[in-house]
């Protein structure tokens, strides 16, 4: 029995890997049990085919857009969309290098202020010896520091989210 169904599918595959569109010729052909037969190469000497007929910008989409009055308008420069994705994706990757160089600068300043500065501690004398208090404002100092660092960590991730999704919102 004959299933249209199947030579449907057939012939939609054969559009989609781009047999017709690349301006070939297909054939079709019916046996006499009346399996139908898509192919590329012309019949064999006394085998009868049909040519199909290809729409070859069946398959394409004319790319529409609106002017600034609502007008539609068909996009002339395919060139310039594309330009204009590679320069915001540039910008979302320019985003991302900065805010790694934010994260680095940020853990560079934590390390070289754990060292207390003047006013920052007191010395305790004591009978088996001195020693070296940190005061409030140096804890104070590291915390802030390390806040640094946590808000560029997370202006990374944002930065990082931003570029996956290719959008700068």
């Amino acid at each position: 029995m004959f299933d249209h169904r199947i030579a449907l599918m057939l012939a939609a595959a054969l559009f989609a890997f781009g047999i017709a569109a690349n301006g070939q010729t297909l054939f079709k052909q019916v046996d006499k049990d009346g399996k139908v037969t898509y192919s590329d190469k012309p019949p064999k000497d006394g085998e009868k085919a049909s040519n199909i007929v290809v729409d070859k910008d069946a398959n394409i989409i004319k790319l529409q857009t609106k002017d600034s009055s609502g007008k539609e308008q068909k996009f002339a420069d395919i060139k310039a969309r594309g330009d204009a994705r590679a320069a915001a994706r540039a910008k979302l990757a320019k985003g991302v290098e900065t805010a790694e160089e934010g994260v680095a600068k940020a853990k560079k300043d934590l390390e070289g202020g754990r060292e207390p500065i003047k006013g920052e501690t007191r010395i305790v004398v004591r009978k088996d010896g001195n020693s070296v208090l940190r005061l409030p404002e140096y804890y104070a100092r590291i915390a802030s520091l390390e806040e640094a660092v946590k808000n560029a960590e997370e202006r990374l991730k944002i930065a990082e989210e931003k570029y996956r999704r290719g959008s700068p919102d």
